[in-house]
């Protein structure tokens, strides 16, 4: 058995002649122009040849894009976790990849592909509402060979005793470190320097918790996987606060006090490991690659990219008022159904026509304020050009996205994280 690293949460996994692709991403511009793959991908779907299953852990682009997906040979078999809605599922009908097999393997059962191949999978944390609405992680036994592929799903405590007890022996795990949030990059209530440590803070804790799962699954081999990309365009400047390193070996440090770097794999895109000889191919160094790396080949290949929402403009007969209100009527009809009323401010600011909308979560309906006004705390204000702003708001960008994406301005007072106000703003929409 050997793996294939390409970038992000995109492998190949082979074993006796067969081939197994994980989350296919390979085509740049995803995210509505946004995300670029770092450190660089040396490979093209279209060079891979043929694979026999694919496994999406989530509609995610940088896991299901479709600038990928189309060039897969379609007698592939599809593994996909059986979830209802299945929004994977449902994203390769609309798109009209219209694969031989797709399998619905259900979480914590499993399914036997062939007779040396049997999947699991495992949910994402339930406390975690729009992750457990969403991801999921893969866990493979393949003839002699087990593989616990987790993507950027997080690893929790249920999960985890789940995995020791079904497969405590597990050969390759591949796990995450790092992730894609807004946070502290957009938040405007910050400054640069509290920026910067709250983006130490928060990959201090990612990189400890990396550590933390390797010392509980204990595999023999660990690959940090998923989340390795950079942001593009006018807000490139950003990234610079975006709580991840500039190559997976941000873990090494921590690995290696905590005695465990001869467990750590780390690949060059494109480049395998073999699991019985331990041996690499091409036989190259790895390359570590730095921020001062990333950040010249940003100002010499990305700085000129262009977003989705600009390129085009709605005009000023956009009654956007109107747009607001139906937007929180459905709020508020998902309130009453959750029965969530925080004592919270949302604050939407669109940003060229100077008009800001304010919406009490713990009240029905909204109110356009002066976009100079004092807000009352505690809030939460998102402000994006008008274009953006229309597109979140009839859905055809997503809140979540944008986020990652880097494309909204944020303030948040008092700066806590109330993870509940996130969900009811990505239910913001016509």
């Amino acid at each position: 058995m050997r793996i294939v690293n390409l970038g992000g949460a995109t492998a190949i996994l082979e074993h006796r002649g067969k081939r197994m692709l994980f989350d296919p991403w390979l085509d740049d511009g995803i995210f509505h122009g946004s995300w670029f793959h770092w450190p660089p991908v040396h490979a093209q779907i279209s060079d891979l040849g043929r694979f026999d299953y694919v496994y999406i852990s989530h509609i995610h682009e940088d896991h299901c894009s479709a600038g990928t997906i189309r060039h897969i040979n379609r007698d592939a078999e599809i593994i996909i976790m059986d979830r209802q809605p299945n929004f994977v599922a449902n994203f390769l009908r609309s798109h009209g990849f219209n694969f031989a097999k797709v399998h619905l393997v259900p979480p914590r059962k499993g399914l036997q592909l062939a007779d040396d191949l049997f999947v699991d999978m495992i949910e994402a944390d339930p406390a975690n509402e729009m992750s457990f609405l969403i991801d999921s992680s893969l866990v493979i036994r393949w003839g002699d060979h087990v593989v616990f592929n987790a993507n950027d799903c997080q690893p929790h405590e249920e999960g985890l005793r789940y995995l020791k007890a079904a497969y405590p022996s597990i050969d390759l795990a591949l796990l995450p470190y790092s992730g894609g949030s807004g946070y502290p990059s957009c938040y405007v209530n910050l400054t640069d320097a509290e920026k910067e440590a709250e983006r130490e803070r928060i990959l201090g804790q990612r990189i400890a918790g990396f550590v933390a799962n390797v010392k509980r699954i204990n595999p023999n081999f660990v690959l940090p996987f998923a989340d390795q990309y950079v942001v593009g365009g006018s807000r490139a400047n950003l990234n610079r606060y975006v709580s991840h390193g500039a190559s997976p070996d941000v873990v090494r440090p921590q690995m290696v006090a905590a005695g465990l770097q001869s467990r750590l794999l780390l690949l060059n895109s494109g480049q395998a490991f073999d699991l019985k000889s331990r041996s690499v191919d091409p036989n190259e160094p790895y390359r570590a690659f730095t921020e001062e790396d990333r950040d010249r080949h940003i100002a010499e290949s990305l700085l000129s990219q262009t977003y989705d929402h600009q390129r085009i403009s709605f005009g000023p007969t956009v009654a956007i008022d109107r747009l607001v209100g139906h937007a929180r009527d459905r709020l508020w009809a998902a309130q009453e159904r959750r029965k969530s009323f925080p004592a919270q401010r949302l604050v939407l600011d669109f940003t060229d026509s100077g008009r800001r909308f304010e919406i009490d979560l713990a009240r029905q309906g909204f109110n356009e304020t002066d976009i100079a006004a004092q807000i009352g705390e505690p809030f939460l204000r998102v402000a994006g050009d008008d274009t953006l702003m229309t597109m979140l708001l009839i859905g055809h960008i997503s809140w979540n996205i944008a986020d990652a994406a880097l494309f909204l301005d944020y303030e948040r007072r008092p700066n806590r994280y109330d993870p509940s106000i996130y969900v009811l703003l990505n239910l913001l929409k016509v």
